[in-house]
């Protein structure tokens, strides 16, 4: 069996995301959760045919986490979604934001809707996705691989270490 590989999702876990989305929807507190439901769906619609993914701001943890992953590791990927309508511009952004702000760079750089179909190698050795999304690990995990759940606004680092040496 070879290595796992480590794949990083971006929003919510390298990338703010969230606290733009919400300041976008107008939201002071900048908590995405205090978006009005009748918001959330015209908000993400404004994101279309932006560079919006080019332009969020690092999470406080980031370059922390990468530098984890790579000193543990050696290597990372990056794995994301695109935001839905918006497939080929966000995944350009997302890789502009990538070349611009990540050091080292990934090793490769999968922008999918379907996260869950890269969760174990042709060999069968399975991959480890660290993500924010509750039904990414869970379909990651179903499909074969080792899911991380990890929200940079709300865990550390510890749940990586833990989730990694488990």
């Amino acid at each position: 069996m070879s290595k796992p590989r480590i794949m990083i999702d971006l929003d919510g876990v390298i990338v703010e995301f969230f606290e733009e989305y919400a300041k976008l929807a107008g939201v002071i507190s900048g908590n995405y959760r205090d978006i009005p439901p009748e918001k959330a769906e015209p908000t993400l619609d404004k994101m279309i045919g932006t560079d919006f993914f080019a332009t969020l701001p690092k999470t406080h943890i980031a370059d922390d986490l990468i530098k984890l992953i790579v000193d543990l590791h050696g290597a990372y990927s990056i794995c994301s979604s695109p935001l839905r309508g918006d497939h080929e511009n966000s995944e350009k952004w997302k890789r502009v934001w990538i070349n611009n702000n990540l050091n080292p760079l990934p090793d490769e750089i999968i922008i999918t809707p379907n996260k869950a179909k890269y969760a174990i190698q042709q060999c069968g050795t399975p991959n480890i996705l660290i993500d924010d999304r509750g039904l990414n690990i869970t379909n990651w995990v179903n499909a074969g691989g080792i899911g991380i759940k990890f929200q940079a606004s709300e865990d550390s680092l510890q749940t990586v270490i833990d989730g990694l040496t488990a």
